[in-house]
């Protein structure tokens, strides 16, 4: 417990902004998170210094630490919503609408998702970073330029149905449902799937997505065919079974490669009982496990 003389006190390498208020070793109050949302609101003015409090914030939990866990989770939430909202529209803007993503109902499912939600606590202020960051069971969620492109390929329209192997995190699942899509999404891992189903359906709120634990490279002949089919691991070649399950003008997404963890995106059209294909370059996804791959 430290005396009232301030030398006794730890410094800090904080940044301090003037007009805000900090706790007695540096760090920004309740205050910060309300000037935070504040500025987010504003598209021209006081740009430096909302990316200069975005980065200084601390946790809910911390500045809440006496409080009740209960109140603490509901206080959590409500922060984090207003923290990472600009911090979504600059991913938007700069690292898919800057780079060729077009296909509006991508951007809007992308603005909406909280990212943060679905990695740890730890990496949430990097959750819109554009990079793959690791999560449970050494899976990845995919950085945020993959995930739009891969959506944007499947040149998907709202009310179609769409099976995604490799439900991981959940993100691109809720991405996809966001998108207007009847998703049903495999996910092989037990433990993986148990914890991204009680976040998507209990704490997100997505009761109608279909979330399976199964082989993926299986996929689902009883609800087949699918309109779209998007793969988010890389296998040495394009499962039979999932080419199988493809509407007759459907299209599916799959990484493939000889090596592990080295892939090319291939796009695979279906015309009747005709199969084309298309190679959209180099990419690099955890490997595709099951009987159809590694």
């Amino acid at each position: 417990m430290y005396d009232k003389d301030n030398s006794a006190r730890p410094k800090t390498s904080a940044k301090k902004i003037e007009g805000l208020c900090y706790e007695p070793w540096g760090l920004p109050t309740e205050r910060v998170v309300r000037l935070n949302a504040k500025y987010a609101q504003k598209e021209a003015e006081n740009s430096s210094c909302r990316e200069i409090i975005r980065h200084i914030i601390t946790p809910a939990e911390l500045l809440h630490a006496g409080k009740p866990h209960s109140q603490r989770k509901s206080i959590h939430s409500a922060c984090h919503t207003d923290i990472y909202k600009y911090s979504r529209a600059k991913m938007v803007s700069e690292q898919l609408a800057g780079r060729g993503i077009t296909d509006p109902n991508v951007l809007h499912a992308m603005s909406v998702v909280p990212r943060h939600l679905f990695v740890s606590e730890a990496l949430q202020s990097t959750a819109y970073d554009d990079r793959p960051l690791p999560i449970a069971c050494g899976q990845t969620i995919s950085q945020p330029y993959t995930v739009a492109l891969m959506c944007q390929l499947l040149m998907a329209e709202r009310g179609m149905k769409v099976l995604e192997i490799g439900t991981g995190s959940g993100y691109q699942t809720a991405v996809l449902r966001e998108m207007g899509l009847k998703v049903f999404s495999v996910e092989r891992i037990k433990e993986l799937y148990a914890n991204t189903k009680n976040l998507l359906n209990k704490k997100l709120g997505y009761f109608d997505l279909n979330l399976f634990l199964s082989d993926g490279t299986l996929g689902l002949e009883q609800f087949a065919p699918f309109d779209r089919i998007i793969v988010a691991a890389g296998g040495p070649n394009i499962p039979e079974a999932l080419k199988s399950q493809m509407d007759e003008e459907g299209i599916m997404l799959i990484p493939v490669g000889r090596e592990k963890m080295v892939q090319n995106l291939i796009r695979v059209f279906r015309h009747g009982t005709k199969y084309t294909e298309e190679n959209h370059g180099p990419t690099t996804f955890v490997d595709l496990v099951g009987s159809q791959g590694w």
